[in-house]
């Protein structure tokens, strides 16, 4: 079946889970310098588009990002200007002819109350699932030490639901290793899809208006450039 348009996926205020893998599953990022310029790009578009930043991760051949913007319809024009400013620099770097990504990228709507955190744990383990690593807080190239340990990570929009685990700083990091180590009922929900990740109630309420709706949240997201993780 012949996907949406874009204009129907987004919505404002949704936060989006965004992945994107190389053509035919090969690397898109090869040493420290592939993924430092890829975060560098991140950093750009965050700033040019009011891009919130929540949790990352980037592998060998893929990379995974959970945001939320303003104008959520703008996510697709984002997604593409990074991605071709990454292309140039591959294609520089490794005289790479023809495609790098797989195609356009997988952009499920994230139900914030009830699957925020639970979408933020399946990517912070990616390294942890591929063997990479013995825990997730080891790996260098995502969100989870800023989560695991509060090191300080200016590339992060707060996480108020993260926020809530606790008052204090070092239980609430704690209480984020222990949800990283241990098991998650709804992990199966964020693993499978590529549409929609939420309760069936908010999966009956974005088939009735055609879209993505807006989620129901317990208080205000951060605005977009909001303070980092790890920063207070």
């Amino acid at each position: 079946m012949a996907r949406k348009p874009r204009s129907l996926l987004w919505t404002p205020s949704a936060c989006y889970h965004v992945l994107n893998r190389g053509h035919a599953r090969e690397r898109i990022f090869h040493d420290d310098a592939d993924r430092e310029y890829f975060l560098s790009l991140l950093s750009r578009y965050r700033d040019r588009f009011g891009l919130a930043i929540f949790h990352y991760c980037l592998m060998d051949n893929h990379f995974h990002l959970l945001t939320q913007l303003p104008d959520a319809r703008r996510l697709s024009a984002l997604l593409a200007g990074m991605l071709v400013s990454y292309w140039h620099h591959y294609r520089r770097r490794y005289q790479l002819v023809g495609h790098l990504f797989q195609g356009r990228s997988k952009t499920p709507a994230v139900e914030v109350e009830c699957y925020l955190l639970s979408c933020g744990r399946y990517i912070e383990r990616n390294p942890l699932e591929a063997g990479l690593v013995e825990s997730p807080w080891d790996y260098r190239w995502s969100s989870c030490r800023a989560y695991a340990y509060g090191e300080p990570n200016p590339l992060l929009a707060s996480n108020p639901y993260y926020q809530e685990l606790s008052s204090d700083p070092k239980r609430r990091q704690e209480l984020w290793r222990e949800f990283l180590r241990g098991e998650d009922l709804k992990e199966a929900a964020v693993r499978e899809s590529d549409w929609i990740v939420g309760a069936s109630s908010f999966q009956r309420q974005m088939a009735q208006i055609g879209g993505r709706p807006q989620p129901r949240r317990r208080g205000r997201l951060p605005e977009p450039g909001a303070e980092g993780l790890g920063n207070k």
